[in-house]
């Protein structure tokens, strides 16, 4: 170490007066630091929530439920005898007081509940038994209401309401239920009665379609042991139509949403790592390149290699330390503030945290990256000899000898660092699998890149050497073999190839997110309207009156007798849908097109002058729920008759574009059979209240359910996530385009000494600023062309193996960032021998 001293404070002294040239790499390299600190710190965050409290948020070790009827007996019995059980049953009903309605969201709740936590109420005493509150006083049960429901009924705490035709008391406000996050997404405001209350509601009847009741039973096992306990769970119950989930499988699509959103971090933030490092490779490459008559002078007055290495290597190690360290700190800063708007959009509260694993990880990712990225370029220096001094070559590194360097003892430790960063990377993601493929794939596009701008340079330099004098001299420096086109091409294709993958991840998440019509939440809903009411709806629409959009569908009730022949009776279900389809008589519709708020996932929608045999449409979530694939058949029992209709595609729809149906049949099918229809009318902004006015005095017999608020809700929280998506995203591209810039420092000593020959040889100004401005277009373009197909095929990779989401592909945004990035190429290239061509050659000769 005493002798390595030395040559590090040399390296540091001979670093610090030229730092502002390092300022790329060090940003590079702290944005992706960055990105891996906070989605590390965040998914420690919520990974320790869950697992720490998974008892508190499911409000016990494990839930149990369906959606057809109570546990009989007999399960009832397996339930107890794994721990203590508590019934709580999830449905929907019309509260209304003789002038004023709401639409409510009920949980009736078992004696026992809750197992763990408790309900927050201000009128509900610490340690007061729910059940016993909540118990009829006075011939009347108790309800805990939602303090806005109190508000849209005009009542307060002690007035009477009617849930479902049946008289309920107010014995407090609702502020929150102990096991809300599991409830998945809900619509309606939170109401709490007992079970008992519950028996004698007059009608249970949900005020919309598709809306059914769950029959849940939380169990605190009597061992704890939750893994043994779901186990034994699925075990017993699984193969019965009962689901077994746990808090995280509770958590429902927002938990799918948010690993979504980790995984798109994660591969963006390794893809910004790489990028960082492609930073390292152009910049250290270029440093050295201009300091090789110092490394030449270094070596003619003693100096060895493994000294040279070491000045170079401190110099590295240094930038890496305050490129990593900045990283840290802004990844763990963002992490700290925006936990707890993460925590609100998956529904788990998250305090502000710092955790030391996800950060040394991320530092180490990012010292590791630095130091391979920056091996090959150090391998350069210590192959400079002082020969150069004497030649005009001096001002380039030379060539790397990969046959040499790969039989040599010397590439251990670029092997060691690739090894480390896939351990670390392993470690951050947990799937050694991703890592591997986005590490292989990579490695494929640095050789794609390299093999493709040596073809094209083989092919021009076989070209004729016609036309203008400024197109044959940009042409003939990209074909020559000492002017560095080809690093230049490479880092610039990679890094262009890693801002398409990062857009098209990007769009396709913001597609999952938000769906087709995010921003078209009906604000009301109405079922079981007649044609001359719909017909009124539509003539009320057209007038404005604050309405700016209004759709009507078709539905009617039928139940499923059976599947491929097989009786329902005799079917095993998985899922809550599958089995509310199999509950009794569900709501069905009949549509020619498919909803903006629909995609097909499998399969293909019928034409829109389908006239043939019956086809249906269902839920994706029905392809495991009831083990069938398109070409089956399902037969339902519609006003008593049998209804025979094969599955031609599954589809999947946004809860914030409005109500949607699991089953929908073809066209032709249904249309002779009484129906009523479902209807969605979306006010103008600020004009809901007058629009549901408007509605209750023009049809007052039709009972409309508010939903705009709840969906509004759903669709913010997903939007949230959609615009950390987009701003990450913008990070990542930012990023590139940063590397894009540092990456035509390669090589601009020699661009400089050949721009000042040039001048003196009678070229003026413009003709050289141009043909630099051209041959650098030319670079751009080239680079753009396989980096176009190689980020396109590697987002489509990502998107459908690594994120699971529909592929899709916005062309406009990504030719947009290409031509920013073509144009900024061509501009800075040109810019990169400014100097030699302002500047008078006696002066620029001596300084080279």
């Amino acid at each position: 170490m005493r002798a390595a001293w030395p040559a590090i404070r040399t390296g540091l002294l001979d670093m610090r007066g030229d730092l502002r040239r390092f300022l790329l790499l060090v940003v590079c390299l702290a944005v992706g630091t960055a990105l891996i600190a906070g989605v590390n710190s965040v998914g420690t965050s919520i990974t320790q929530a869950i697992e720490v409290g998974a008892a508190e948020i499911m409000g016990g070790d494990i839930e149990l439920s369906r959606a057809d009827r109570l546990a009989n007996a007999e399960e009832l019995a397996a339930m107890q005898a794994l721990g203590q059980v508590v019934s709580v049953i999830d449905t929907n009903l019309r509260a209304e007081t003789f002038t004023d309605e709401a639409f409510a969201d009920v949980s009736a709740v078992g004696d026992g509940y809750p197992l763990l936590g408790a309900v927050r109420s201000p009128q509900l005493p610490p340690g007061t038994d729910v059940f016993a509150f909540l118990a009829e006083e006075d011939g009347m049960p108790g309800a805990l209401v939602d303090g806005i429901m109190l508000d849209q009924l005009g009542i307060g705490i002690g007035d009477q309401f009617a849930l479902g035709g049946t008289e309920f008391s107010v014995r407090g406000t609702l502020l929150q239920l102990p096991d809300a996050p599991v409830r998945g997404f809900r619509l309606g405001l939170p109401t709490l009665i007992s079970t008992d209350g519950f028996g004698v509601v007059s009608d249970r009847t949900s005020p919309l379609p598709g809306l059914g009741t769950w029959y849940r039973y939380k169990i605190l096992l009597t061992d704890r042991n939750i893994e043994a306990g779901l186990v034994s769970a699925t075990e017993r119950f699984g193969d019965s139509g009962w689901t077994v989930r746990s808090a995280r499988d509770g958590l429902g699509q927002m938990v799918r949403y948010y690993d979504l959103f980790m995984r798109f971090l994660v591969i963006v933030g390794l893809g910004s790592l790489l990028i960082g490092g492609v930073s390292v490779w152009t910049g250290m490459r270029a440093y050295i390149a201009e300091r090789s008559g110092v490394i030449a002078v270094l070596r003619s007055i003693g100096a060895t290699r493994s000294r040279v290495f070491i000045h170079f290597l401190a110099q590295v190690s240094a930038l890496a330390i305050v490129g990593v360290g900045i990283g840290l700190v802004a990844g763990a800063s963002v992490a700290w503030f925006i936990l707890p708007s993460i925590g609100a959009a998956v529904g788990i509260p998250l305090a502000p945290a710092i955790h030391l694993q996800p950060l040394l990880v991320a530092a180490g990712t990012g010292l590791v990256t630095a130091f391979a990225f920056a091996y090959l370029p150090l391998q350069q220096a210590q192959a400079i000899r002082p020969v150069l001094l004497f030649r005009s070559k001096g001002l380039d590194a030379p060539p790397v000898e990969w046959g040499a360097l790969l039989l040599s003892p010397q590439v251990l430790p670029l092997l060691l660092a690739i090894l480390a960063f896939f351990l670390l990377a392993w470690l951050m993601t947990g799937d050694p699998a991703l890592v591997a493929a986005f590490g292989l794939a990579s490695a494929l596009g640095a050789i794609v890149f390299q093999l493709f701008i040596r073809l094209v340079q083989a092919g021009l330099g076989h070209l004729p050497d016609r036309g203008p004098r400024i197109w044959r001299h940009a042409l003939r420096n990209i074909a020559a073999a000492g002017q560095n086109a080809a690093t230049v091409a490479v880092s610039a294709g990679m890094a262009l190839a890693m801002l398409i993958v990062v857009l098209v991840m990007q769009a396709n998440l913001q597609q999952e997110f938000l769906g087709a019509s995010a921003f078209d939440a009906p604000t009301l809903v109405g079922s079981d309207l007649f044609p001359d009411e719909v017909e009124q709806l539509e003539t009320l629409a057209a007038a404005g009156n604050g309405m700016s959009r209004f759709v009507s569908t078709p539905m009617l009730r039928g139940s499923l007798t059976s599947v491929r022949d097989i009786p329902a009776a005799d079917l095993v279900t998985r899922g809550p849908e599958a089995t509310f389809l199999l509950a009794g008589e569900v709501p069905l519709t009949f549509r020619t097109h498919l909803p903006s708020s629909s995609r097909v996932t499998d399969g293909q929608w019928w034409p829109a002058d389908y006239t043939g045999p019956a086809q249906v449409s269902l839920h994706q979530s029905l392809r495991n729920g009831l083990g069938v694939e398109l070409g089956d058949t399902l037969t339902f029992s519609i006003f008593g008759e049998p209804v025979t209709a094969t599955i031609t595609s599954f589809r999947d729809y946004s809860w914030q574009g409005g109500i949607d149906f699991l089953v929908t049949f073809s066209p032709g099918v249904l249309d002779n059979y009484p129906t009523t229809l479902f209807a969605a009318v979306t006010a103008a902004p600020g004009a809901e209240d007058a629009v549901a006015r408007l509605l209750a005095t023009e049809l007052p017999d039709i009972r409309f359910i508010a939903v705009g608020d709840t969906l509004k809700q759903v669709t913010d929280a997903l939007g949230q996530l959609s615009f950390a998506a987009t701003l990450v995203g913008g990070l990542a591209v930012g990023n590139g385009l940063l590397v894009l810039i540092g990456s035509l420092a390669t090589g601009r000593r020699q661009r400089e000494a050949d721009a000042v020959i040039t001048k003196v040889l009678g070229a003026t100004r413009l003709e050289l600023v141009a043909t630099a401005a051209l041959q650098y277009l030319l670079l751009a373009l080239l680079a753009a062309m396989p980096a176009l197909v190689v980020g396109v095929g590697l987002g489509r990779v990502v998107s459908g193996l690594m994120l699971a989401v529909q592929f899709t592909i916005k062309l406009d945004i990504i030719l947009v960032v290409l031509l920013v990035a073509i144009a900024i190429t061509a501009l800075l290239g040109a810019m990169t021998i400014w100097r030699a061509v302002s500047t008078r050659p006696a002066l620029l000769l001596r300084d080279l």
